[in-house]
């Protein structure tokens, strides 16, 4: 005789609710009461565009190929002293018919110092300078090479290409320059309301007399950077940009000024991203394509407000817009830089510019960015401040600064699960997680952690938790192998 087995019933006053959100990005913009069940109000240090809870951002010690014949093969670049900036230089050799690669610093000891990211490197080349500071550096022409032109306090020019290093002592400092239709424009430390330009194209020969102004005295404030973009000349000042057109070889310019902004534009955050320009401004991030400006919706960027982000850096890799920048996750936590007093950023904001997600990186103090890029093998490079102020570092998915690993938070907003004012139960919750993590429940009673040990499989944990509002909290302490995913809470009422 067979009996039917009879299963448990869930009670109708017990509801499972699915924390399936882990996709969408954190949400600081509305009240914590307001956010949906599953909705973050906080994440860092955790990516998880594809709905789970993977190792986050981190970065390793630069290591590049010594041949462009064995491109898997990588040896770590030795680098001296403590880095102060970093920038890189394509240069083709005539010669030898082939482009070479260069990476750049500069550090304490007024160096620059500098390899071929292609060729065996043993120790980086040396150009003693006179700079008392780290010089302004943007990209120029010389000879009909891209060159870098250095300028700067005690130092004067310096113009670096593959094949030669020219000086010379007596010139203004140049912000930032680009070649424009036969002509070299440029923004100058001494004049930060006009644009000097001059036809000859070679910098050191320029004079108070060879060169001309044209002035932009209005109240968009200084000048900061200067773009070649879609045939015209965009200049980005403290408050606005300005687009300048020229008329054929005449000296006829007509000036634009298409953008007024609403707070103080960061000029380090300026970044070409194909048909765009990405910008930090005030504590938004907005998209210029060359005749309008647009606002990206980021609910979680309101993090910025109230932060000094003059050490804000951006740049364009791969369809992402990568963001160094000060952020108040208003709470009592301190990760990983944060514990040193003079730290200056302390986050990297990494936005997908096609699909809009966005990750979060807390705890490290990002100096300067740069997307190195060639056909070889391109990578997102960082050099830091604070205890890492002595290292080169490329970007990895594997959650660890150098090796130390920062916590990685999740937290939700704080909810009554859709039923208001009654006493609720947190009896259970699923969750599959590879590695070790804790998962915490916070009410107005308190609040209770597990311990939950990695495993390859679904776990079903026993949770008799009590309150009327719950802050959900996922913590990993760091690991390389971070998955978190099919997280179901069991919630009881009555």
């Amino acid at each position: 005789m067979f009996y039917k087995k009879s299963l448990p019933i869930k009670s109708r006053s017990e509801k499972e609710f699915e924390f399936d959100m882990f996709a969408k990005p954190p949400n600081t913009y509305d009240d914590e009461t307001q956010l949906k069940v599953g909705e973050a109000q906080k994440v860092y240090n955790f990516i998880s565009a594809d709905g789970t809870l993977k190792s986050g951002y981190g970065f390793k010690k630069l290591a590049m190929p010594t041949s462009k014949t064995n491109l898997t093969e990588e040896v770590e670049v030795v680098t001296r002293g403590q880095i102060k900036a970093l920038w890189q230089l394509q240069y083709y050799d005539k010669k030898m018919d082939d482009t070479k690669y260069y990476l750049l610093y500069f550090n304490e000891e007024k160096y620059v110092c500098y390899d071929n990211m292609f060729e065996n490197r043993y120790e980086p080349f040396i150009i003693i300078t006179k700079f008392t500071e780290v010089p302004f550096v943007c990209q120029c022409r010389k000879d009909l090479q891209d060159a870098l032109l250095l300028s700067g306090n005690g130092a004067g020019f310096m113009v670096v290409t593959g094949s030669s290093i020219t000086s010379t002592l007596n010139a203004e400092k140049i912000i930032s320059c680009c070649n424009h239709y036969g002509k070299l424009f440029a923004i100058t430390a001494q004049k930060r309301g006009c644009l000097v330009y001059n036809e000859d194209i070679n910098i050191l020969e320029w004079s108070d007399e060879k060169t001309k102004d044209l002035d932009f005295g209005d109240s968009r404030g200084d000048l900061n950077k200067i773009i070649s973009f879609n045939d015209y000349l965009y200049i980005f000042r403290d408050f606005g940009i300005t687009k300048v057109s020229q008329f054929g070889k005449d000296e006829l310019f007509e000036i634009n000024n298409i953008y007024l902004a609403d707070s103080h534009i960061y000029p380090n955050t300026i970044a070409e991203m194909g048909e765009n320009i990405y910008f930090l401004e005030g504590s938004k991030l907005r998209v210029f394509n060359g005749s309008s400006v647009k606002t990206e919706t980021i609910d979680c960027l309101n993090i910025l407000n109230g932060c000094d982000n003059r050490y804000a850096y951006g740049v364009g890799y791969d369809g992402k817009y990568y963001l160094a920048c000060r952020c108040n996750f208003n709470d009592d936590q301190v990760i990983g830089c944060e514990s040193e007093n003079d730290y200056k950023n302390n986050t990297l904001i990494v936005y997908d510019t096609f699909t809009k997600h966005i990750d979060i990186m807390r705890g490290v103090d990002i100096n300067m960015l740069i997307a190195f890029k060639n056909k070889y093998k391109s990578k997102v490079l960082a050099c830091f401040r604070g205890q890492n102020i002595n290292k080169l570092g490329q970007l990895t998915f594997d959650g660890s600064v150098f090796g130390n690993f920062n916590e990685a938070v999740w937290q939700s907003g704080k909810t009554d699960f859709g039923i208001n004012g009654k006493l609720k139960r947190i009896k259970s919750f699923l969750i599959k997680s590879i590695s070790d993590c804790t998962v915490t429940f916070e009410s107005e009673r308190g609040e209770k952690t597990f311990n939950v040990k990695g495993k390859d499989a679904l776990q079903n944990i026993k949770a008799n938790v009590l309150g009327n509002q719950f802050i959900v909290k996922i913590n990993s302490k760091g690991s390389q192998n971070t998955n978190i995913s099919n997280f179901v809470v069991t919630v009881s009422c009555g």
